[in-house]
């Protein structure tokens, strides 16, 4: 089994034909298919299987997948850190961080980390939860910051809490209410981010409790939902960081709903197998008191 197969299989898996993983890695069409076939008999299985003019993986390649991006993870891992022994600038530890904790938690807390560690530098990459989880699992990352992590394969060190909050425009009816039943909303247009977001999760959750179904308009990022909210477009749940500048300067309110939606908490997340150095020290700043 080599590298270049395990990369050859992951490209077909991802452009789900021959000629574009070819055309991807920039190489012939034959040597892609003869890769293939060599990863499958080290394996002992058909790791694709046909799809019209195309391939896709087998139920054995999907379950084969996720081994290989982490195998090819790990070595890339592997790589930087005997780079960072013979050099020590270049310890770059690779964040993956969810959008809200990108723009609203991470800065001031990095800043602080830079001036303790300058000799570690940072790259910040950002996505949603589902994105951000991808690129730790395939180790294209060394942290995840965001959400709760998945109970296997991952060690989850708290930052501190992630309160949300229902906005809406100023003019609203029940702006100023006190106590105002969940239920009381139902009909109206919740704006909510994409399904892939650990904050629709949370959303979707908030008004099951309350059994009710509401129209929905989605929006992209916290921020924009906020924006919506102000001129009446609806009412969102968001994360407090997220607004709290927005709601001290009144361009939106926050309502007082019963029940009051959760507190989540942020975390660092890290592999549980074999986390960089540099990621550990991210990690275990950004979770002290």
């Amino acid at each position: 089994m080599t590298l270049s197969q395990l990369r050859t299989f992951i490209a077909v898996a991802e452009h789900g034909s021959v000629r574009a993983a070819a055309e991807s890695l920039r190489i012939s069409q034959p040597s892609v298919s003869g890769s293939l076939a060599a990863l499958s008999e080290e394996v002992g299985v058909p790791l694709t299987e046909r799809e019209g003019r195309g391939l896709k993986l087998s139920p054995a390649g999907e379950a084969f997948l996720p081994h290989a991006r982490e195998a090819l993870g790990l070595l890339d891992q592997g790589t930087r850190l005997a780079r960072t022994a013979a050099d020590a600038t270049s310890a770059t530890v690779r964040i993956a961080a969810v959008y809200t904790a990108a723009e609203s938690l991470l800065p001031p807390l990095l800043r602080r980390f830079r001036e303790e560690h300058p000799e570690i530098p940072i790259q910040l990459e950002i996505g949603n939860r589902e994105e951000v989880l991808g690129r730790l699992a395939g180790r294209e990352a060394d942290i995840a910051v965001g959400g709760r992590a998945p109970d296997d394969g991952y060690e989850a060190l708290a930052i501190g809490p992630n309160p949300h909050v229902v906005v809406a425009s100023p003019e609203h009816p029940l702006a100023g209410r006190s106590g105002v039943p969940l239920a009381d909303l139902a009909g109206e247009t919740w704006l909510v981010r994409e399904e892939a977001s650990g904050t629709r999760r949370l959303v979707d959750e908030y008004l099951s409790s309350a059994e009710i179904d509401p129209p929905i308009t989605t929006i992209g990022s916290n921020g924009a939902i906020a924006a919506a909210a102000m001129v009446g477009l609806g009412v969102g749940l968001v994360p407090l960081v997220s607004v709290q500048q927005q709601i001290d300067a009144g361009q939106v309110v926050r309502l007082d709903v019963v029940p009051a939606p959760p507190t989540r908490e942020w975390y660092a997340i890290l592999p549980a197998r074999r986390p960089s150095p540099a990621a550990r020290t991210l990690a275990e700043f950004l979770s002290r008191p």
